[in-house]
């Protein structure tokens, strides 16, 4: 019997253990659900108020055929209304481009989570959210933003369309509106077509569509795949860039990148990750197909031109082909360490080639060497009948010539021009200026 009632009361005293510990909501939170959402929107109300410039908005907005381009908007809120000031996604916007501000109000709602809404229509914001324009067809942008987080020092504020859930945050602007974009605007000049990314020890071709505000990294998805264009939509802050979708890369998460405006570089501190020029002689080695590099007279130095003149004196003394018909030069890239020299390119006849054997000294040097190479058509050798002295001064047949490549103009992330300088004789030197063949009708000029 002892037995029998030393369980019972033992089952009794479990009994009542277990039915102190239920759960209840007010043994949870010491105020009603309420309350709470009140207290919620109270403090994102203070942290949107709690700034002396405004904030810069940004948010993805769908496109045709391509990635979600990023729009930033300069937008200051008080308690009810918010002022969106004029920005690079408002300059081209129809009939209000000129506005310095637009005035409209905004809100806070519950929908499971806090959702900030922009309720009365904008002109600056409302315009891609907008389904009566032309593009909408479901690719009108969010103005309902489910807000997730703010920051600690309450300087950034996270979050994701309604609709879309395409990303969406802001950031506590530290100047004006006006100053602010001037200066992320001034990122672009660094945001390069041709560049490489490093991310865990790898280099990988980038490049930056800087208009729609994509950054493309090329790598394989699979091990010893081939490389795969990633597309990733950024915005321009005013020290750098910030990837609203997050690049993920062997173990690295890059978020937000500061540059360097000496060097042109991008560079995440956390990952170690750097996006950074493209060194000049892939220019050459890694060129499209038809990005060749185009000069003539004009842009040769002291020595070449001299050796430029030889060979029209030979040409015109020969009576083989009148100099007058060379209407430009281009060294054109093959791949494969093949470089040619080619006279009066797509100009159909008389097009001449001299086949070049090309090699890479360092980022910035070049080894060129002439292979004998020659095919034009003719039933003769223009280089016997002269252009040995603009190939022989360019490459020689039986040694390298190296060359020290500089750009002219622009900045290490967007050079313009490159400039061929020989390292054995500084007075032979060629200026590859862009796009010359559209500008010059002669070599000769």
């Amino acid at each position: 019997m002892n037995k029998i009632f030393r369980f019972t009361l033992f089952l009794v005293l479990a009994a009542g253990a277990l039915s102190s510990c239920q759960m209840k909501e007010d043994d949870l939170f010491d105020v009603d659900p309420a309350t709470r959402q009140d207290t919620w929107m109270a403090e994102y109300r203070r942290v949107f108020n709690n700034n002396e410039y405004g904030w810069a908005l940004y948010t993805d907005n769908p496109t045709y055929g391509r990635h979600p381009a990023v729009k930033t908007y300069a937008v200051r809120f008080d308690q009810q209304n918010c002022t969106f000031y004029k920005s690079s996604a408002t300059a081209s916007l129809p009939n209000v481009a000129g506005l310095d501000s637009v005035v409209s109000q905004y809100s806070f709602k519950m929908d499971n989570g806090i959702v900030l809404s922009f309720d009365t229509y904008n002109d600056f914001f409302h315009y891609y959210a907008d389904q009566s324009q032309f593009f909408s067809q479901d690719l009108q942008a969010d103005f309902e933003f489910c807000l997730d987080r703010y920051s600690a020092n309450e300087d950034t504020i996270f979050g994701r369309g309604k609709t879309k859930q395409l990303p969406f945050f802001m950031v506590k602007m530290k100047t004006t509106p006006e100053e602010y974009q001037r200066l992320s605007d001034e990122v672009d000049a660094y945001a390069a077509y041709n560049c490489v990314m490093v991310c865990a020890g790898d280099t990988l071709q980038a490049r930056f569509l800087s208009g729609y505000k994509n950054l493309l990294v090329y790598y394989p998805d699979t091990v010893g795949g081939d490389d795969v264009e990633h597309m990733y939509s950024y915005g321009n802050l005013t020290n750098g860039i910030y990837l609203l979708e997050n690049f993920h890369y062997k173990g690295k998460t890059v978020v937000e990148m500061h540059l360097d405006r000496e060097t042109g570089e991008f560079t995440d501190s956390l990952s170690g990750a750097k996006i950074g020029p493209k060194p000049l002689v892939d220019y050459l080695l890694y060129a499209d197909s038809d990005d060749s590099w185009f000069f003539g007279y004009s842009g040769l130095g002291a020595w070449t031109k001299g050796q430029w003149d030889l060979m029209r004196q030979a040409m015109s003394a020969g009576g083989l082909f009148s100099p007058d018909n060379f209407y430009n030069i281009t060294l054109h890239n093959e791949g494969g360490g093949q470089l040619v020299l080619v006279v009066n390119k797509w100009y159909g006849s008389d097009e001449i080639h001299f086949r070049m054997e090309m090699k890479k000294v360092s980022d910035t040097e070049i080894a060129l060497r002439y292979t004998g190479k020659e095919m034009s058509g003719r039933d003769f050798s223009f280089y016997d009948a002269g252009f040995k002295y603009v190939v022989d001064a360019l490459a020689k047949r039986d040694s390298w010539t190296t060359y020290k490549i500089t750009y002219k103009e622009g900045n290490p992330m967007n050079p313009t021009g490159l400039i061929f300088t020989d390292e054995s004789n500084p007075d032979n030197s060629y200026y590859f200026e862009p796009n010359f063949r559209y500008y010059h009708s002669s070599i000769w000029e």
